[in-house]
């Protein structure tokens, strides 16, 4: 049995490894997480694996304080690696129906070590996602516990320490507080094989008595809540903003023939073809830089300004709706100076550019505060129009 379990666990873990070089290949989102919690303990039960699998308890099991920390690093939306540690100390008394006159309360020590692998089940089926609000997780693992009976509940127990491997499953719920900070709120199950987490090796010390003690394996179970901590940045990925192309110019129609030129009117004021031209740049996320297409856009509107020096021009700036509203407005301000500074190192008076800055509030599609976007839709609303005036 212990030889078809390990291997059970040995096989889950190499298709986990394998899914998450597949899903790296994918992603550019890999970020590694330190947590610690705390919560309570309590001695789960008994199975005696030659009776069919029977679960049995002869003990009123107590809540007792338990406390952990891990280091768990993400691979994809979906899978992480976890290296965790759980210690606690199990007591219990007897139950009514229990062996009477030998048995008394126990109390052992609990040291467990495990590697887990850890799926995060809302994008099992979904796109790339990581920041979620909130996401429900399982976890399956292996590892090795240290069992110590302090206080013994039958006088035939053996003091350990036994050190036994262990089968952890567990599951729960993240709340993401911060971009860096998490808040973990689960459970988790743990069949550890040994007999002695109640202090009662069942069977006693005869033959028949050795062969249960050898069948029996034991369970306890660790609620627990705890924050993380993320490390390493999210990288950013760069879309290239969407030019306009040109629109074509229509064919020019025959010139009739040239007729006497009759004497010039009066003058009059004649405004210039440029006015009303609209330029757009844009930007990456969480950026104010221009990049070269922006730059080539912007040397088309200073050689507009150039040959036409009695026109003015009207700028604005603004950001799509993923952050702080008073962090997109300084945002939004950078990206309009970044657009004044590079027209005025090419000669452009800055007495003749009217600047404003809007933040996330002019989007040009639906994507607002509490509505989902696609990347596409985001990237164009982070942009710098400028429309040619008189």
């Amino acid at each position: 049995m212990k030889k078809l379990s390990l291997t059970a666990v040995f096989l889950f873990l190499s298709f986990a490894l394998i899914f998450a070089q597949e899903k790296s290949e994918k992603s550019t989102y890999k970020q590694w997480e330190i947590g610690v919690n705390a919560g309570v303990a309590n001695f789960a039960g008994s199975t005696e694996l030659s009776n069919g699998m029977n679960h049995f308890n002869n003990f009123k099991s107590d809540m007792t304080f338990g406390y952990g920390f891990l280091v768990k690093k993400n691979f994809s939306h979906v899978f992480a690696l976890e290296g965790a540690y759980n210690g606690t100390t199990l007591t219990g008394s007897p139950n009514v129906n229990s062996v009477s006159g030998t048995m008394k309360d126990f109390k052992t020590g609990v040291n467990e070590f495990d590697l887990n692998t850890v799926w995060n089940m809302n994008n099992l089926f979904s796109k790339n996602k990581f920041d979620r609000k909130v996401y429900w997780y399982t976890k399956i693992g292996a590892g090795v516990t240290n069992v110590k009976n302090i206080d013994y509940s039958n006088p035939k127990t053996v003091q350990g320490p036994w050190r036994g491997w262990t089968v952890p499953l567990g599951t729960g719920i993240v709340f993401r507080l911060s971009d860096k900070v998490k808040l973990n709120v689960g459970t988790q199950w743990s069949w550890v094989n040994t007999n002695s987490l109640d202090g009662d090796l069942q069977g006693g010390l005869g033959k028949d008595e050795n062969y249960l003690y050898g069948q029996v394996r034991e369970q306890y179970l660790y609620t627990h809540a705890g924050l993380s901590i993320s490390l390493g940045k999210k990288p950013v990925v760069v879309v290239p903003p969407v030019v306009e192309p040109p629109k074509p110019q229509p064919k020019p129609e025959p010139k009739p023939e040239p007729k006497p030129v009759p004497p010039p009117p009066p003058p009059v004021h004649v405004t210039p073809a440029v006015v009303g031209q609209i330029f757009k740049v844009y930007f990456a996320y969480d950026k104010w830089d221009l990049n070269a297409a922006s730059k080539t856009e912007l040397d088309r509107l200073a050689k507009d300004m150039q040959e036409n020096p009695s026109v003015n021009l009207e700028m604005k700036s603004h950001t799509d709706s993923r952050g702080p509203a008073s962090y997109n407005m300084k945002l939004s301000e950078k990206r309009g100076k970044s657009v004044l500074d590079y027209l005025t190192a090419k000669g452009i008076s800055a007495s003749r550019i009217n600047a404003q800055a809007f933040g996330e509030t002019q989007p040009i599609n639906k994507c607002k505060d509490g509505v989902k976007c696609t990347e596409n839709e985001y990237k164009l609303n982070r942009r710098t129009e400028t429309l040619i005036i008189e």
